[in-house]
């Protein structure tokens, strides 16, 4: 029974990762191409028509800024952040996945923080209003905790998901980064043959 609740546990941080994921390409889609026309729409009326719109710089920060930050979630689980692994993976196994989850505990404490402040910091900024756009400045200081939210989640499931991950560099590595770097240690090179005299 034990080991029946230990497998669905992992079910579990499986299929939340996935959906989550699955779940946050479309507005990380939406908020691209919102981002993409604006800055466009930006350089058309200040250089084509000469007749500058004020919002579309202040706007087009805005949603780099949610769609960065939306797009850090996604990255944890893909393993796709950058890090040093060189030293980790010269480690026993056993004491590198507890460096790497005493590494991912410290993550999770910095993202608490995050949360905590990153609410009171949006609380805060009812009272100011953006520059150019004159709206409220809290929707745009919202996206520093609710990414810490997602995050916080993403990590809890690969977390979990690690505890029962044999190779390193499944932990360590994006998939395809995995499967290039194996594929890489496999190749076998033939040894160059001396033409002519054989010297």
């Amino acid at each position: 029974m034990p080991k029946k609740n230990n497998m669905s546990i992992f079910k579990a941080a499986e299929t939340i990762g996935n959906a989550l994921e699955k779940a946050l390409e479309v507005p990380l889609l939406i908020l691209s191409v919102i981002m993409t026309f604006t800055v466009l729409l930006g350089v058309l009326f200040r250089y084509v028509f000469v007749s500058p719109l004020s919002w579309t710089e202040e706007f087009s920060r805005y949603m780099m800024i949610w769609m960065a930050l939306l797009a850090v979630a996604p990255c944890i689980w893909r393993h796709e952040h950058v890090g040093v692994t060189m030293f980790v993976k010269k480690l026993p196994r056993l004491l590198a996945k507890g460096i790497i989850f005493i590494s991912n505990a410290f993550i999770l404490f910095f993202l608490y923080i995050l949360v905590v402040y990153g609410f009171k910091m949006a609380e805060g900024g009812k009272a100011q209003l953006s520059t150019a756009l004159n709206t409220s400045m809290y929707w745009w200081l919202m996206s520093v905790p609710v990414s810490a939210l997602l995050c916080i989640v993403m990590l809890i499931c690969k977390m979990i998901l690690d505890i029962r991950r044999k190779d390193l560099d499944e932990i360590l590595m994006a998939e395809d980064i995995v499967a290039t770097v194996k594929r890489e240690e496999n190749l076998e090179f033939d040894e160059p043959t001396l033409k002519g005299d054989g010297r």
